[in-house]
């Protein structure tokens, strides 16, 4: 075991990736290191090898015993997943009901509310006058409203809802943290209930129609796509709209450059995707037989943790892989994974990031840092981490 970590590490600053990703991705294959729960894994850096073993299909999200299983870090949000001998049926099953409503057509109303909604907000901060807190006023409530309203959650519980979602990012107590993931769990069944009764244009609805006497869905697989859509949606967006925004205004020649142009929202949103990565994207999946790779053996059971923005700054894969450049082309990132989990969100983030990128250089063309992006400070408590504060004046 290479005698680093442990892992995850922490930024120096926020532009930056972790120094120790330099030394690691010059190293042939994965290498096994201690975590920050106290045990060890498999950590993977280079693009390629992302690539390769992310599509492996013997890898996945769960463990034959995951009481037992190595850990990353102690908090609910990436437990093991329990169903072991039937994780990718289960898998398989709820994304082919979900994935016509994440197509273009899908997100519909998501396209056509994005800017009437975000217009809303941008009211509301010159209403306020600077500075603003950019993160407070607009990436949380506007990815909030824009997903969890697509999920089907109603308006009046975001807030308990956000709360127990806070629960599950914090290593702290694992048992504050696991059950505030069966709340939210339990709360989103009981929604799927409601929608039978109750149906609507969403998410949920497309869930509760899949539960029919013959549905291709069991509750426990409807509740777990909700689950994943929850815990991966909202939350992960709006720390990416921050840090997007954060790396926009610290390169003020390429805000203006959308400002002057905003056909180049597009590749901004890809270049975000691309090097804007709040709390690193670690990702733990298992092993579920022995893996030779590289030279080395991860063995059945063992954790293997997969570096996306490590991978998305391989210079073996990205030229001037350290440049913000939102006219970067091609730009064929990993922010979504790769493979069988690749995020079925993937276009809904999208429309939150070019809409931002979009609008607010046209409504805020004055844009800044109220300080130096190098005080900022990143959020250490959370593993989603993302920015604590954005405090922008024009």
């Amino acid at each position: 075991m290479v005698n680093i970590g442990p892992m995850p590490f922490h930024c120096g600053s926020p532009l930056e990736e972790p120094e120790e990703f330099t030394t690691l991705r010059a190293c042939p294959g994965p290498l096994l290191l201690r975590t920050a729960a106290g045990g060890e894994g498999w950590l993977v850096t280079r693009y390629d090898d992302v690539r390769k073993l992310a599509a492996d299909p013997r890898i996945g999200r769960a463990h034959p015993c995951p009481q037992q299983a190595p850990r990353l870090w102690d908090a609910a949000m990436f437990a093991p997943q329990s169903n072991f001998d039937t994780e990718f049926g289960d898998h398989r099953c709820w994304r082919r009901v979900l994935t016509p409503r994440f197509t273009r057509p899908g997100l519909r109303v998501q396209w056509e509310s994005a800017v009437p909604l975000l217009d809303g907000l941008i009211d509301t901060v010159l209403a306020a006058g600077p500075p603003v807190d950019l993160r407070q006023m607009i990436a949380e409530p506007f990815a909030t409203r824009l997903i969890l309203d697509f999920i089907g959650i109603p308006g009046e519980e975001y807030a308990r809802m956000r709360a127990w979602s806070d629960a599950i990012r914090v290593p702290d107590d694992r048992a504050v943290a696991e059950a505030a993931r069966s709340a939210i769990l339990g709360r989103l069944g009981e929604l799927i209930d409601h929608r039978h009764a109750d149906p609507a244009d969403d998410v949920l609805t497309d869930l509760a129609r899949a539960l029919t006497p013959h549905g291709p869905l069991t509750r426990e697989q409807a509740v777990e796509a909700a689950g994943h859509l929850f815990f991966g949606g909202h939350e992960t967006v709006a720390a990416r709209i921050a840090y997007g925004l954060l790396f926009l205004l610290a390169h003020p020649d390429q805000y203006q450059a959308l400002h002057d142009d905003p056909s180049l929202a597009a590749g901004a949103a890809e270049e975000i995707l691309r090097l804007a990565v709040p709390g690193g994207s670690w990702i733990p999946r298992y092993a579920r037989e022995d893996i030779p790779f590289r030279g080395s053996l991860i063995r059945a059971g063992d954790l293997v943790v997969f570096a996306l923005q490590a991978a998305n700054r391989d210079p073996d894969r990205f030229t001037g892989p350290d440049l913000f450049d939102i006219t970067r082309a091609p730009n064929p990132h990993v922010a979504f994974g790769h493979g069988k989990f690749y995020c079925l969100g993937a276009d809904l983030a999208r429309i939150a990031l070019r809409t931002v990128c979009e609008q607010l250089p046209q409504r805020l063309p004055g844009l800044g840092l109220h300080a130096p992006w190098a005080v900022l400070s990143t959020d250490k408590e959370r593993v989603t981490g993302g920015l604590g504060t954005l405090l922008v004046s024009w």
